[in-house]
């Protein structure tokens, strides 16, 4: 393996923490994930934190997050969608020795994945469908950074897994 460190981006529901939990059983790595992670440290659902101290609170503490992560030395990495917004986070993924993966779906795809979750701030409003294309839209410019983009639409686990192994 040339790279010991593995970052999956790409908007909610587009496999990042399937794919994930996948890499990490085959390559040995360990398994983080900035979500879950951020949950356990501060005691709260993302859900409940957005509520309770807004979007942009949530984004200086993911930052913390991901420089706390990228002092390990290996691991593979689930991101939260938005983790690309900050500039901050955007140098240590992509200006770094971490390998970064666009894990890319469709819009439909994504929509089919997220449509019942209830666990998603950004999409607790009148029209989900209307606010992915909106979230998609903004995030696109930066998700293509990423060191290779791989379409997750109409393939197994295993064909994207394979295809990231290929790649790192």
């Amino acid at each position: 393996m040339k790279y010991k460190k593995i970052a999956l981006i790409g908007m909610m529901g587009s496999g990042k923490s399937t794919i994930a939990k996948e890499l990490s059983k085959k390559t040995g790595l360990e398994l983080l994930e900035t979500d879950e992670i951020f949950e356990l440290k501060y005691k709260t659902k993302i859900k409940d934190f957005f509520e309770n101290y807004g979007e942009n609170k949530f984004r200086k503490l993911e930052t913390e997050l991901l420089k706390e992560i990228n002092q390990k030395e290996n691991f593979i990495l689930s991101t939260g969608g938005g983790i690309i917004l900050q500039e901050e986070n955007r140098k240590i993924l992509f200006n770094t020795d971490i390998k970064t993966i666009y894990l890319k779906a469709n819009f439909e795809t994504i929509f089919e994945r997220i449509k019942n979750s209830k666990e998603r701030p950004l999409l607790l409003v009148e029209n989900p469908k209307k606010e992915i294309q909106k979230i998609l839209k903004s995030r696109e410019c930066f998700y293509k950074i990423a060191n290779k983009t791989i379409i997750t639409d109409n393939k197994t686990i295993e064909e994207i897994t394979k295809e990231i192994i290929a790649e790192i």
